[in-house]
């Protein structure tokens, strides 16, 4: 019975887990991140329709969501690049991916949009009971 214990000892100090380790450890799931383009369009947006944002700025308003900018910096350009590309962003000085930049006509024809269906949610609820529930998104 001691090369049972000896041998769970040795496993255990090796690194190697037993049977029995392997399923005993549930770890909770990560948090997830919203996207590098999310968090890019929401700080633009925060700023207002006609403000920019330099690019240190949304570097810096991406790091903060937890994004590591010295490993993900190749991801930035390309996200930023595609979202002026796609013009949901309007580059208004520099060139590439330099410069300020500001939401673009899709970004605000679509938050326009969204202002706009929200507020008929909201006078057709108001026709039925005051004030908001905790579910809207609007």
């Amino acid at each position: 019975s001691n090369t049972a214990l000896g041998g769970s000892r040795l496993s255990s100090v090796s690194g190697i887990p037993n049977k029995s380790d392997t399923g005993s450890r549930a770890f909770p799931k990560p948090h997830r991140r919203p996207s590098m383009s999310r968090v890019i369009l929401e700080a633009v947006a925060d700023k207002g329709a006609h403000h920019r944002m330099s690019l240190a700025a949304l570097k810096k308003a991406v790091t903060t969501t937890g994004y590591d900018m010295s490993r993900n910096a190749w991801r930035f350009k390309r996200v930023l690049k595609g979202l002026v590309d796609n013009g949901m962003l309007k580059q208004v000085t520099g060139k590439g991916v330099s410069g300020s930049f500001r939401i673009g006509k899709k970004q605000t024809s679509k938050s326009k949009l969204k202002l706009k269906k929200c507020g008929q949610q909201q006078g057709e609820q108001q026709g039925h009971q005051q004030g908001h529930q905790e579910g809207d998104q609007c």
